[in-house]
């Protein structure tokens, strides 16, 4: 499993362009840190519930279906996309208001290495919003999802785990 995870997260950052245009920095709810995926099947894109929505220079889609987080990418990159990354509590505001308060998956993980996060973009990691006490690890927990708990935070999870997920693109 962590080798399919490794796979995607490299495949998906080495076709994934870097755009230097970031929205305005925000990080009043959060805390600010230090400086070959296989193609989805066309059923996959055929299977996306919701519409891309623009915040700032990049779009977010929310898919209420239930997947593991090696799935969520794999459609993801089908829809033209990865993973979110979020790099601001506005961008975070956002990406849970299109997700309707539900938990989801990211492109936030440390599959590759325990205990070094990674977007699955290779975009800095700036922001986070961890919940209490996470991330933990507990049982190999590798992926993380947002709106976890009353905090709506983040929480780091077993990346088999079946969540909706939210996409981005630029």
């Amino acid at each position: 499993m962590k080798l399919l995870v490794f796979s995607l997260l490299l495949g998906a950052a080495w076709a994934q362009t870097q755009d230097s245009a970031e929205p305005p920095q925000d990080n009043a709810n959060g805390t600010e840190v230090g400086e070959g995926a296989n193609e989805a099947s066309g059923e996959d894109v055929e299977k996306a519930t919701g519409k891309w929505q623009t915040y700032y220079c990049r779009s977010f889609m929310f898919q209420s279906s239930a997947v593991s987080w090696a799935h969520a990418q794999q459609r993801c990159l089908a829809l033209g996309g990865n993973l979110a990354t979020i790099h601001t509590s506005g961008e975070e505001r956002f990406v849970k208001g299109i997700a309707e308060g539900k938990t989801a998956w990211i492109g936030l993980s440390d599959a590759q290495m325990n205990g070094f996060w990674f977007w699955i973009n290779s975009s800095p990691l700036k922001y986070t919003n961890w919940c209490p006490g996470e991330p933990n690890n507990d049982r190999s927990q590798h992926c993380v999802q947002i709106n976890y708990s009353g905090n709506r935070c983040w929480d780091d999870v077993q990346c088999y785990e079946s969540l909706p997920f939210v996409c981005e693109r630029k």
